[in-house]
């Protein structure tokens, strides 16, 4: 395929797009090799830039190159968890202290949607699969705003691509552990104490959530490195009762 190099970028972008999709959604597994034939021919682009995406995925923490094997969706290895979740802790605290004192108008007019779209999920009975997906990612969206309303572009930025490395980890929550509730309650009350301009209540609470957050998936990170098989993440339950 001849491409020019605008239209290289293009694909390039298209290719970094699907591959990243398919890596957060679960569609490959965690320690999968993404061999570069079937990828080129699934996506439909050249090696080129299938390569560039690639090496971009690398750059994101979301794909690890082994030399002389190619590369492979990231595994969870628990020194890499535990080192996520801290590096995570000490920024989003942060950022719930600044974005307490700065958040914008329309900053808190998107937070008070997400907790109206949650409130709505709460008050089902049982969530088929496609409403449960649609709760986790309205949960992980609450602090990709409040990182982006903290007004620190560095420190956004940031925490956007350990946001991205940790999704592969928010079925944790639902499928191992009784918690989820405790994780509504926790966004819950971190949007109300951002929305009231209460910065150390809200690093208080942003504190004990991620804690436990890297407690549950280190426990089951741990417990599944003992045993010496790293399934793929369970399937997301059809319906979930409350």
């Amino acid at each position: 395929m001849n491409e020019s190099s605008e239209g290289s970028k293009t694909l390039s972008q298209v290719a970094y797009d699907t591959l990243r999709n398919m890596i957060l959604s679960g569609e490959v597994r965690p320690g999968e090799r993404l061999g570069e034939r079937e990828l080129a021919r699934r996506i439909q682009v050249s090696r080129t830039p299938l390569r560039e995406a690639l090496s971009r995925l690398e750059r994101d923490g979301l794909a690890v190159s082994k030399r002389g094997l190619g590369y492979f969706a990231p595994a969870f290895d628990p020194k890499v968890v535990r080192e996520l979740y801290e590096f995570r802790e000490i920024l989003e605290v942060g950022a719930c202290r600044l974005a307490a004192r700065r958040i914008s108008k329309s900053g808190i007019g998107e937070l008070r949607g997400i907790i109206a779209q949650l409130a709505a999920f709460a008050r089902k009975k049982k969530l088929s699969l496609d409403e449960l997906r649609d709760e986790v990612h309205l949960g992980l969206r609450i602090h990709e705003v409040i990182a982006r309303e903290s007004g620190n572009e560095l420190i956004a930025s940031t925490l956007y691509q350990i946001y991205d490395r940790l999704r592969l980890l928010t079925w944790i929550d639902v499928l191992w552990f009784d918690t989820w509730s405790v994780t509504r309650r926790e966004h819950r009350n971190l949007v109300a104490a951002v929305i009231a301009g209460k910065p150390d209540q809200a690093a208080k609470i942003a504190h004990r959530h991620v804690k436990r957050s890297k407690d549950d998936a280190l426990h089951v990170i741990t417990a599944q490195h003992a045993s010496e098989a790293m399934p793929a993440p369970r399937p997301w339950p059809r319906a979930v009762s409350r």
